[in-house]
């Protein structure tokens, strides 16, 4: 018996001989940082068999997998090399093969992109006494930001979104018993497509002035390794 389905999530497929429930055979895809296509088939549970997985953004040149990912020795997802910016605007098509079974999904990207978070991030008291929070990101075309900050370690974080294409955030004047936490995390804003998807928080960096006391970095300290500390001079 040969069983070819072409089908979108939850929709019935129909064969001369068998109806399939396409959750089955679901695959789930994600363009991380305009680099690579993120594939899984997974999510209900590690397959009982091993597929061998095809895409491509060109439905008659499907590629195999480049890179597969598993979980014991099970295949369970893919990372496919990402071409041209602009292939997220075009269907993405996606088959797992296992045996004579074939599964074909039609995918749109145009909104699932997920790019990596800022890097480089500092935080500086500057001549204008305000403090003045800076990153860097490739393509900082297209790009939205979004940064968040906290003070004294506390739970509630004040949120702002930054223009696209701008790298920097100012926080007008400081307090000088305050300790402040900052981060910023970023994404494809709504003129080039915009995305569903923000990306992770950055590492958060650390400014206090010489006036605040160390009890709330030593605080911040035991939960983060990565942490950064900027005092005023």
């Amino acid at each position: 018996l040969y069983v070819y389905s072409m089908c979108k999530p939850y929709d019935f497929c129909f064969t001369s001989f068998i109806i399939l429930l396409c959750p089955l055979t679901d695959v789930d895809c994600l363009v991380v940082n305009l680099e690579y296509v993120h594939c899984s088939w997974n999510k209900q549970g590690t397959p009982e068999v091993n597929y061998t997985f095809y895409s491509s953004f060109h439905v008659v040149k499907m590629m195999e997998c480049a890179t597969y990912l598993s979980e014991n020795n099970i295949n369970t997802g893919c990372n496919q090399p990402y071409g041209n910016t602009i292939d997220r605007f075009r269907t993405f098509y996606t088959r797992l093969v296992h045996g004579r079974e074939s599964f074909v999904t039609e995918h749109d990207l145009k909104k699932k992109v997920k790019l990596n978070p800022p890097t480089n991030v500092t935080v500086k008291n500057e001549s204008d006494s305000n403090l003045w929070f800076y990153w860097n990101q490739t393509a900082s075309g297209c790009v939205e930001s979004e940064v968040r900050y906290r003070t004294n370690n506390n739970n509630n974080w004040e949120i702002s979104k930054v223009s696209p294409g701008k790298q920097s955030h100012c926080i007008n004047l400081p307090s000088s018993t305050a300790m402040y936490e900052l981060q910023v995390r970023r994404r494809i804003e709504d003129n080039c497509g915009e995305s569903l998807f923000w990306s992770d928080w950055s590492e958060p960096v650390i400014w206090k002035s010489n006036n605040s006391t160390d009890k709330f970095v030593k605080g911040l300290m035991r939960k983060k390794s990565q942490t950064y500390i900027v005092k005023s001079d």
